[in-house]
Parts: structure tokens; sequence; C-alpha cells
């Protein structure tokens, strides 16, 4: 008999959640901090590149260390501040890897109930997390972490 040993945390959608609440308490370049967790590719019909010169390099795995990453990017161009960072992987048992930074989130896709209006980042994250494809968006500011999940508002 074959064991084999996943290097997943038990319920990976709550440690992706913990990671983030994590990062959010470390000191960040800039806020609000909008990140998008996607398994597949984002259409253009839901976020949008915004072009950057120079454009921070991508392909970074994203973990608890992301702050860094962050920073440094921040440092090659602070515009990167406006619009979200893209993180995707292929399958759902891979790691989420950096994708694209400053996306603008475009989608029309509807979230399961109306909220009231919480602003245009609050706006376009709950409506993109309602993409099939699309496992979690955030917001990370100062003060707190909103989570977006099947076009639902995660209550904290």
């Amino acid at each position: 008999m074959e064991t084999r040993v996943s290097n997943l945390p038990p319920d990976p959608a709550k440690h992706l959640e913990e990671t983030l609440r994590k990062l959010r308490l470390r000191e960040l370049p800039y806020y609000p901090l909008i990140l998008v967790f996607a398994t597949g590719s984002i259409t253009d019909r839901h976020c949008v590149a915004m072009k950057r010169e120079p454009m921070p390099p991508t392909g970074a795995p994203f973990s608890k260390d992301f702050s860094r990453v962050l920073h440094s990017a921040y440092d090659i161009n602070p515009s990167i501040h406006d619009g979200a960072v893209l993180f995707s992987r292929s399958h759902e048992r891979d790691e989420y890897s950096l994708e694209a930074w400053s996306m603008r989130i475009v989608s029309t896709a509807a979230p399961v109930a109306a909220e009231s209006n919480h602003g245009s980042a609050f706006n376009s994250a709950h409506s993109l997390s309602a993409v099939h494809n699309v496992d979690l968006c955030s917001i990370l500011s100062k003060e707190s972490a909103s989570f977006f999940r099947n076009g639902v508002a995660i209550e904290e």
C-alpha cells in the first residue's frame, strides 16, 4: 500500500485567509492592497492589465513572505499600487504564483446578494469573486481584511 502526504493544509481556503490576515499586520508599502486568487486564467472580460513601465517581475509564489516581494515591486514602480495583484495556479493542488500587477477589475459578474456601497474596491472585488474560477478576492487595509468568495462577502 502506498501512502502519500499532501503538502496542502487541511482547509486550503482557511489557510489562505489566515496567511492574508498575517500579511495585513506587516508594514506594507501601500493600502488598500487588492489580491485576487484564481485556478486557471482570468480573461480580459474580468480584469485588464494596466501598463506599467517598468513592470516588476512576476512568478513569485504566494507565501507569508509576500510582503518582501511587494516592497521590491513598489521600489521598482510605485504605480503598482493602482489595481489588483493577481495570483493563479493551474490546478487546485498547485501553489498560487504571482501572475500580474496592476490589474483593473472590470467584471460585471453578479454577486449573490447586493451589498450597500462600500466603495469601488469593495464592489469590484465582490463582483469578481462571482467568476467561476476565482477562488478568493481580498482587500487588505490597515484596519481590516475583507474576503469575497463565490460572489459572497465573507463576514469577519
